[in-house]
């Protein structure tokens, strides 16, 4: 008797624990999800006032939550990462907005990433040496921002690694070109091409389209 009787209570002390975790839990989910709301509401406001930087700000603690977020502040995003030329997160938001709602602007989006940028990873041995160049500027405003982005960060960190618009362009004297779908892997060493030791790695290689971009 004694025995059943000290089963029962472990098994309701087991079972007791495991409730109060599991409200725990469910209390951790609806905090989150009110949060994430209220940065939304935020990256909402944020983006009416054309505050790019305040916008990818929430939006980086947003996702920090791990909860759902709506396809328009996954969108608002995009328009942020566009801003400052990063392309490669301007894609993956969309990407992530296409998930949540494939609206007609996402799509869009993506279609003309998909069949007008190409991905691009560029590496040197040595930053300050790794010089992008392009044959020719675009005259559209934010392809523009994008190379000039890639040219800076090239500069500043030794290489790039995103999306380029189609075209021609060199990177430390090596020419390459950008072509939709495709990616290119450039790898270079400046030492070695003063010296005549290595020539350039390039690697291109064929990429699937996007989220509902079969159907385009």
């Amino acid at each position: 008797m004694l025995w059943s009787f000290l089963t029962f209570l472990f098994l309701h002390g087991a079972v007791s624990h495991a409730d109060a975790e599991a409200e725990r839990d469910v209390a951790v989910v609806k905090a989150n999800q009110a949060e994430a709301d209220r940065l939304s509401g935020d990256i909402r406001s944020l983006a009416a006032r054309q505050v790019w930087a305040g916008v990818e700000r929430k939006y980086g603690q947003a996702l920090l939550l791990e909860t759902v977020l709506e396809s328009e502040i996954h969108l608002t995003a995009a328009y942020a990462a566009r801003e400052r030329g990063d392309l490669i997160s301007v894609y993956e938001r969309l990407s992530r907005a296409a998930t949540a709602k494939p609206s007609k602007e996402v799509v869009d989006w993506l279609w003309d990433l998909d069949h007008n940028f190409g991905r691009v990873n560029l590496m040197a041995d040595r930053k300050g040496t790794a010089v992008l160049t392009v044959k020719q500027m675009p005259l559209d405003p934010n392809r523009r921002q994008a190379v000039v982005a890639a040219i800076a960060q090239a500069e500043e960190t030794g290489g790039f690694k995103g999306l380029l618009p189609r075209g021609e362009y060199s990177f430390v004297g090596q020419d390459f070109r950008v072509e939709p779908g495709i990616a290119v892997q450039v790898e270079v060493s400046p030492k070695a091409r003063r010296q005549g030791l290595e020539a350039p790695t390039i690697v291109y290689q064929e990429l699937p389209t996007a989220v509902g971009q079969e159907k385009r």
